[in-house]
């Protein structure tokens, strides 16, 4: 019981985490100004909804006794950009600072939630929620890694480098 008990936890927490990332890339995309910068920041955005979505459905699922969920994995070329206006499920963001401080924070939170769908991964038995979490982890480890080539890019050269095209 105590293992269910922590499960349902995590997966409020892991929801919570994934609004609050939603709002922030919805909000970092009203502040940059470069269009290749703000095409990324809303699909990651509109990622981070899709996440939501799922880890949510899952929550229902295991609270209805109806086990785990399959979950359909997405390159993020395929999801279409988030079209908020820069705020997501009632939670406000400030002033971002620079954007290379926005990519700070952004790679900072990929890291903890690929962590934290790891462990989840880890603490599951049931192979279903083993592959979803693993999945998970997986799509926020890639998203780390191309807000850290937006990082070098920026940094040295400038400019934002996100063309829209890669490999998942």
């Amino acid at each position: 019981m105590g293992n269910k008990l922590g499960l349902e936890e995590a997966l409020d927490i892991a929801m919570d985490a994934e609004l609050k990332a939603q709002a922030f890339y919805a909000q970092a995309a009203v502040q940059v100004r470069d269009p290749r910068g703000r095409d990324l920041l809303n699909r990651l955005a509109a990622f981070e909804q899709y996440h939501y979505q799922k880890v949510s459905e899952l929550a229902r699922s295991l609270r209805e006794g109806e086990g785990f969920i399959g979950y359909e994995a997405r390159a993020i070329e395929d999801v279409p950009p988030f079209q908020g206006a820069g705020e997501a499920a009632g939670v406000e963001v400030g002033d971002l600072g620079s954007e290379v401080q926005i990519l700070t924070v952004a790679i900072d939170n990929e890291k903890v939630a690929h962590d934290r769908y790891r462990a989840l991964a880890d603490q599951t038995e049931d192979p279903n929620g083993q592959a979803m979490f693993n999945r998970l982890a997986y799509e926020e480890e890639l998203h780390r890694r191309i807000l850290e080539d937006e990082f070098y890019a920026l940094s040295n050269r400038g400019t934002w480098g996100w063309s829209g095209m890669y490999g998942e």
